[in-house]
């Protein structure tokens, strides 16, 4: 009677684990997991140094004109200081929430954050369209044709 006590025993225990890494891994797959539910978790993101860099590279590509300079320049701007923002908001939470003086945030207070967050987002993104619209309209068709297969791809803010 021991032996299958134990044989038993062993099995749940088997089984327990086993649920358990899989709710694990599903918890992290729904972006629950580590980041306390930071989307970008494990993830690469452009480090704002890189920005210049970046949109260097796609003002060479798009061709941009002497008579296009004011509109870029307003355009680069403004995705420089909306991934900046970004960067330094993403980080604040980060070093908040790994900070042991800090007690558990309830649940209704975290999505409140998460709404506020929200909306900062949506409203940079509000100005980075603002001051795209600007640039869009002085391109040519070609140039507009490669903005249009290029951004959200190789531009340093992916919307």
């Amino acid at each position: 009677m021991k032996r299958r006590q134990k044989i038993t025993l062993t099995l749940l225990t088997a089984a327990t684990i086993g649920i358990g890494a899989m709710a694990t891994s599903y918890a992290t797959d729904m972006g629950m997991g580590p980041g306390n539910g930071c989307a970008m978790a494990g993830k690469k993101m452009a480090h704002p140094a890189r920005i210049d860099s970046k949109l260097a590279e796609m003002k060479e590509i798009l061709k941009i004109g002497s008579e296009q300079e004011a509109a870029w320049a307003a355009f680069a701007k403004t995705m420089k200081q909306q991934k900046t923002e970004m960067m330094s908001a993403m980080q604040a939470k980060m070093q908040q929430r790994t900070s042991d003086e800090q007690p558990a945030q309830a649940a209704p207070d975290r999505i409140d954050e998460r709404i506020q967050s929200m909306k900062q987002r949506v409203a940079g993104m509000e100005t980075v369209a603002a001051t795209m619209k600007q640039l869009y309209a002085v391109l040519t068709p070609q140039q507009k044709e490669v903005l249009d297969s290029r951004f959200g791809q190789d531009m340093p803010m992916q919307f």
